[in-house]
């Protein structure tokens, strides 16, 4: 899943493993998020509870656990050939599009998201359409490079056009989605990269053409690339290891040789079914030369092994009167962030040099994104 030394993957997992780590990353999800809503602390609604049902109710979450059994056994030797970590996410990503493309067929009251379409194609791929480079049959759609005089609207129709040449009625709805933010979130899901980046720039892109080797079929190829960051933020409690086990605040890197890049290659059969062919995720990313270890930066595949860590951190929390859950985290980040960026007193009342702040001067950050 990345370029390092040491990785926080096993050498080897068998498909049952793979399996129960997925799904029991889901069930532990859909637990955190059930306990947050009795206790106040999230806001529910229909969809929510639609989706955490679907992994707290044995019998829907087995019947999702053998969907994702079939998949691998359709592509058990392409599969077979990927890392642990490739196989993983693979399996995770095929998991959330299979869900994503079967909501539409429920009736409105069992829906778990809250997608729109227009004329069978996805507002959100409306509404990314002019931020992202597309790829349809080799030709490129990219509304940065394209003529100066061409107004968006003009930009839009030439890509839909070029998509419904391509893509059967049918199978519309859901490859729209996936070239979309849509797909790029399901993608973030199934990675093991816990570190979210700040500022640099994000490049994202979508190709879609013709599967040589299923008439009918489609591949849908989509990709996220991170680079030019000088600071990552990174959930103590997710990792493996961590470097700095009391501070979740901004880590400073390297933002000439850090960068994270995630991508995916989907084929769509034309029955409509959806299979994950390709995954790969690199992270590299480095302080003051270094490569920082992948056990600092991802999350471990089977979820029992940070267990200990979790543990540890909980009582301690309750020491500190703050509980764990969707609020006891950020809150904790937000605590250490304040100890960061506040300048402490030494003693003899004068305030300590900060250990948190801008870089050398020259050395700003570049917030342009281009999604």
């Amino acid at each position: 899943a990345a370029a390092a030394a040491s990785s926080p993957v096993p050498a080897a997992l068998s498909e049952t493993a793979l399996l129960d780590a997925v799904f029991a990353r889901l069930l532990a999800a859909a637990k955190e998020e059930h306990a947050a809503v009795a206790r106040e602390r999230l806001r529910d609604s229909r969809t929510k509870r639609n989706r955490r049902e679907t992994y707290l109710v044995a019998q829907t979450r087995s019947k999702w656990r053998t969907r994702s059994q079939r998949f691998l056994q359709r592509r058990r030797d392409l599969l077979s050939t990927l890392p642990p970590a490739a196989r993983y996410g693979a399996i995770f990503l095929q998991h959330l599009l299979e869900v994503d493309a079967s909501d539409a067929l429920l009736p409105e009251h069992s829906r778990r998201f809250e997608d729109s379409f227009t004329e069978s194609v996805s507002d959100q791929f409306l509404l990314d359409a002019t931020r992202g480079r597309y790829e349809v049959e080799g030709e490129v759609f990219h509304f940065a490079e394209s003529a100066a005089d061409e107004p968006e609207s003009a930009f839009l129709e030439r890509l839909l056009m070029a998509l419904r040449r391509l893509v059967p009625a049918a199978l519309l709805p859901c490859v729209s989605m996936s070239m979309s933010q849509s797909g790029l979130a399901a993608l973030e899901r199934a990675s093991l990269c816990a570190a979210a980046v700040s500022g640099g720039r994000q490049d994202v892109s979508y190709a879609l053409c013709e599967d040589p080797e299923q008439p009918g079929g489609l591949l849908v190829t989509m990709q996220v690339h991170r680079h030019g960051f000088r600071e990552y933020v990174v959930d103590s409690m997710a990792v493996l290891v961590d470097d700095d086990d009391d501070d979740d605040g901004p880590r400073l890197c390297d933002s000439a040789t850090s960068s994270v890049r995630k991508a995916a290659t989907l084929c769509y059969a034309a029955a409509g079914v959806v299979d994950v062919v390709a995954f790969e995720e690199v992270v590299e990313i480095r302080h003051r030369g270094k490569l920082v270890p992948m056990e600092s930066l991802c999350k471990p595949i089977l979820p029992e092994a940070s267990l200990h860590r979790l543990a540890t951190t909980d009582a301690k929390d309750e020491e500190e009167g703050m509980s764990e859950g969707l609020l006891g985290r950020p809150l904790r980040c937000v605590l250490r962030c304040l100890r960061r960026r506040c300048p402490r007193r030494g003693r003899d009342g004068k305030a300590a040099p900060s250990t948190w702040g801008p870089g050398p001067p020259g050395e700003g950050v570049e917030d342009t994104v281009e999604l």
